[in-house]
């Protein structure tokens, strides 16, 4: 079962489409998706809809808020172990569900990795140095065999991290 934000939102429709992709030809049958507002409140409320609907549905792919927002759903009905939990994205929620065994796997595009890479590039730029055309870090799936060795610092923000935003 996939849960999401509103149905038309771009990236949306293309993590729809890819997580479709990546289960063709498999054993896993996906059910229509769900589609709601990125609260956290909308998104469990997404969640119990598809458990009452679907009493034996095995997992919840959706946003990191999604699974996020699920985690205490799981736990409060006995479901951990019955019902996986998979985000689309890595939050420091996510990491930490992992980490507690709520949240089965979610995808790490190191988003501290990129940001240095950003800099490097613009400094480049303004060096005149030649440009790196297509840079960035890989991909990888963080999950329980692995969340203990992924260095945190690479993949999320630091604890307590806050964006400051001006406009002069």
């Amino acid at each position: 079962m996939k849960v999401g934000v509103s149905a038309g939102a771009g990236w949306v429709e293309a993590a729809n489409k890819g997580f479709l992709e990546a289960i063709k030809g498999s054993a896993v049958k996906a059910l229509e998706p769900k589609y709601g507002d990125t609260g956290k409140e909308a998104q469990l409320k997404l969640v119990e809809d598809v458990l009452q609907a679907e009493p034996d549905v095995r997992y919840v792919a959706g946003t990191a808020v999604t699974a996020e927002a699920a985690q205490g759903l799981i736990r409060e009905r006995g479901l951990k172990g019955k019902v996986d939990l998979l985000a689309f994205y890595m939050t420091p929620g996510v990491y930490e569900g992992i980490k507690r065994g709520f949240i089965l796997a979610a995808p790490a595009d190191s988003m501290v990795i990129q940001g240095r890479i950003a800099i490097d590039q613009a400094v480049r730029a303004l060096e005149g140095k030649e440009l790196v055309k297509h840079v960035g870090p890989k991909i990888f799936v963080v999950d329980p065999s692995n969340v203990e060795s992924v260095p945190q610092a690479n993949i999320l923000p630091p604890d307590g991290f806050k964006p400051v935003f001006s406009v002069n």
